[in-house]
């Protein structure tokens, strides 16, 4: 069996570090070509010599040199984001891309031109431009498979249905570790409170996108870009138990479900062997798995997050962008104690209403990345001056 050659942006990282779990117990599967980091090159360089890739790049180009000595002649190796759009010139099967932000977005688009499967781990990438990353799949024949767990497994309902047939999508939230509080209680809480999540173990950042919803607004922006669904067709729910991870209602009634315990294994899993369903050593869903479990309907009104992505999505142009970016500096002043956590929404909504009307042109007839930088630029500056 011919083995598959393989990418991996951003391997320090939980996806990256996920993926490696199982190349581990697939080696003779796999071919690794190429890996980058943010900054850990100790990890990097002892991860090159487990897989032998044929480049590593550090996007932090303040550790290259010290990257290029330490790896010697036998391998290549790049530094900062130039690099990371080198690296991505590496012709590979499939490309894991996770690296966080913006910054994953040029060397996401080399990937496209260069490889048959993007494993897609980068949120911020599709809100912010999700028309131009659909545009150059359909230009040069990549696949995007989407490896968080609610639009892995809405992809995996969906698999060769026709999106006509799809009267609606569910995405689901545990609801994060404050589901059920009140006006005055949420006022009280704490940084320490919002990261502590009650199912997953993630990074602060998405810990409390996960506490405000926010996550899921953005999922509803992302949803909208890989399934080209409009904004209402695309519903949240809360499902605590975190094993149902996507459904979805057909026009002729039926109500499709994904299921699965909560790992990103599963979903990695399935993009590395897309389209074959292989066997893996995975825990599975057991019957007595499915005992209990409970779902309610979200409100865009209770959930001002969910409410502004829609809007956000409806406007159009650089208003995902805005959010998106204003939402991440927000999210930081209040891990830093500077703002509370229901200033998070009211200070991104006070961004949308004072710089949303700004060359908001289309993102449809946009390619230069430049634009897209500078409006999320744009959002990070009025964020901290609305935030003082």
């Amino acid at each position: 069996m011919k083995k598959k050659s393989i990418s991996i942006f951003g391997v320090t990282g939980s996806v990256g570090s996920s993926t490696l779990e199982l190349l581990r117990q697939r080696k003779n599967e796999f071919d690794v070509v190429a890996i980058t980091c943010n900054k850990n090159i100790d990890l990097l360089l002892e991860l090159s010599r487990e897989f032998s890739p044929k480049a590593l790049c550090v996007a932090d180009e303040n550790y290259y040199l010290d990257l290029k000595e330490k790896a010697g002649k036998n391998i290549e190796c790049f530094g900062g984001s130039e690099g990371l759009k080198d690296i991505a010139n590496y012709r590979t099967d499939i490309v894991v891309a996770s690296i966080v932000g913006l910054a994953g977005l040029e060397p996401l688009l080399n990937s496209i031109k260069n490889s048959s499967i993007i494993a897609l781990a980068n949120k911020e990438c599709v809100v912010a431009a999700g028309s131009l990353i659909k545009k150059q799949t359909k230009i040069n024949d990549c696949q995007i498979i989407p490896i968080d767990s609610e639009h892995n497994a809405i992809f995996q309902i969906l698999d060769g249905k026709p999106i006509e047939d799809v009267s609606k999508i569910f995405l689901t939230a545990s609801g994060g570790p404050f589901h059920g509080l009140n006006q005055d209680e949420l006022g009280k809480v704490t940084p320490e409170q919002a990261i502590k999540h009650p199912v997953w173990n993630m990074g602060k950042k998405i810990s409390v996108d996960s506490a405000t919803l926010m996550n899921k607004g953005l999922e509803i922006i992302e949803a909208h870009h890989l399934f080209s669904l409009e904004s209402k067709k695309i519903q949240v729910i809360i499902h605590k138990q975190s094993i149902i991870h996507g459904l979805t209602l057909m026009k002729n009634g039926a109500l499709l479900g994904y299921f699965g315990k909560p790992s990103m294994l599963n979903p990695i899993d399935h993009a590395l062997s897309w389209p074959v369903c292989k066997n893996n050593d995975i825990d599975p869903i057991s019957i007595e798995d499915l005992n209990n479990l409970s779902v309610e309907s979200v409100s865009d009104e209770d959930f001002k997050s969910i409410y502004l992505s829609r809007y956000a999505l409806e406007k159009g142009g650089f208003y995902p962008i805005f959010l998106n970016a204003s939402n991440e500096v927000a999210v930081n002043a209040f891990l830093e104690n500077k703002i509370k956590f229901l200033d998070i929404p009211d200070v991104i909504e006070k961004v949308i209403e004072e710089i949303g009307h700004s060359s908001n042109k289309s993102l449809e007839t946009m390619g230069n990345i430049e634009e897209i930088v500078t409006a999320d630029t744009e959002a990070r500056i009025k964020t901290l001056e609305i935030i003082g």
